[in-house]
């Protein structure tokens, strides 16, 4: 029942660590995309995300994702029709300054930390991403099946 809208924060150059090079399929310094966003339902902030992308694979990722914002409209855009969620996982911890200011938080407040990679029908690693949510904000279910 809320109105969802995506807005990009930065878009910038970054290399691949070995964590990030792992996540993708890449080799360690390979060159990435990495998009900043935050998430809303109105005009409440939900989310704030930092997505890395292939630069070889995606290029130009951030200008596509400030004209489509949304990640699925994104990879579209490359010939991505369909993907799938390979693996996530959801921790907790504090809101830093910079993430509890965009989240319109208090100091202090909880984040869910929700760290996830996403790949094609064929396995390749499409991107990987770290979304901090307003913890008092939402709510989350999984179901399997």
């Amino acid at each position: 029942g809320h109105e969802p809208r995506g807005q990009l924060i930065e878009a910038s150059s970054d290399l691949a660590n070995r964590e990030l090079a792992r996540d993708l399929g890449l080799k360690t310094g390979a060159p990435l995309i990495r998009i900043e966003a935050v998430r809303f339902a109105d005009r409440t902030p939900i989310c704030v995300s930092t997505t890395w992308l292939s630069a070889e694979r995606f290029p130009d990722a951030g200008s596509v994702f400030a004209d489509v914002r949304s990640m699925t409209k994104l990879l579209a855009h490359y010939g991505v029709r369909d993907y799938r969620r390979s693996s996530t996982r959801i921790t907790a911890a504090i809101a830093d300054a910079t993430d509890a200011a965009r989240l319109d938080l208090p100091l202090g407040r909880p984040v869910l930390v929700v760290d996830s990679t996403d790949v094609d029908l064929t396995d390749q690693p499409l991107v990987t991403k770290r979304s901090r949510f307003a913890a008092e904000r939402v709510e989350f279910l999984v179901e399997n099946g």
